[in-house]
């Protein structure tokens, strides 16, 4: 029993006794005795109300104490249920696995070692992505470059292919020669040769698009 019940119960029983004393000690207390009784009898009745008040604040904090725990443990209880329904779910996962594949643990514990496998190779392709990135980036500048040098390239062709298709027409200033059909020839090459090297690049940016494609997981 605490230390206000014992206090309480205390009280009560004192003016309990004193107010049987009173009564059976002497059929007419004197007047002196009944107003000290009376002291006393409201000093008790002061110190039961002071009891109940504080009976009452300590059953408030405890109803709130108790609201505080029960509100604390269903959050918990809560997010252990959570947290259970999360791993059911993934054991029921690898159980209707293991009941697909119909595997014996040795096939299980190889395909284990294989998709290890597998991911330890993935993180390589994640490590060397920037590598891979600034490749494609080097070849995108290649190319621009490629196509620039096959514009000037057939721009300086066209000036000697006009003097050449003059001088195979016969229309021809004196100053145009076959000369100007070997350098349009010449031109002609040099044009081919920047195409063949920009379709190279281009083929190459292709390939590595795809390892790209292929290698570095997008994001979901």
């Amino acid at each position: 029993m605490t230390s206000w019940k014992i206090s309480l119960v205390a009280g009560l029983v004192v003016g309990g006794l004193l107010t049987t004393a009173v009564w059976h000690r002497s059929p007419r207390p004197t007047q002196e005795e009944f107003e000290q009784l009376q002291q006393k009898n409201q000093q008790l009745i002061a110190e039961k109300s002071a009891l109940e008040q504080e009976f009452e604040v300590f059953q408030t904090q405890s109803a709130l104490d108790i609201e505080q725990l029960r509100t604390e443990l269903k959050t918990s209880q809560q997010a252990i249920e959570d947290q259970k329904a999360e791993l059911e779910k993934k054991v029921a996962a690898v159980t209707t696995e293991k009941k697909t594949l119909a595997v014996t643990k040795k096939k299980l514990d190889t395909q284990v070692v294989k998709l290890t496998h597998t991911a330890e190779q993935q993180k390589a392709v994640l490590d060397n992505s920037k590598a891979l990135y600034q490749q494609q980036l080097e070849l995108q500048k290649q190319i621009t470059a490629a196509k620039t040098d096959v514009k000037k390239a057939e721009q300086v062709a066209a000036e000697f292919k006009q003097a050449c298709d003059e001088f195979k027409s016969g229309t021809s200033w004196n100053w145009v020669s076959q000369a100007d059909c070997d350098k349009y020839e010449a031109r002609l090459k040099v044009v081919e040769g920047e195409q063949a090297q920009l379709a190279a690049l281009e083929q190459e940016l292709d390939l590595l698009n795809q390892r790209i494609e292929i290698e570095i997981p997008r994001p979901n």
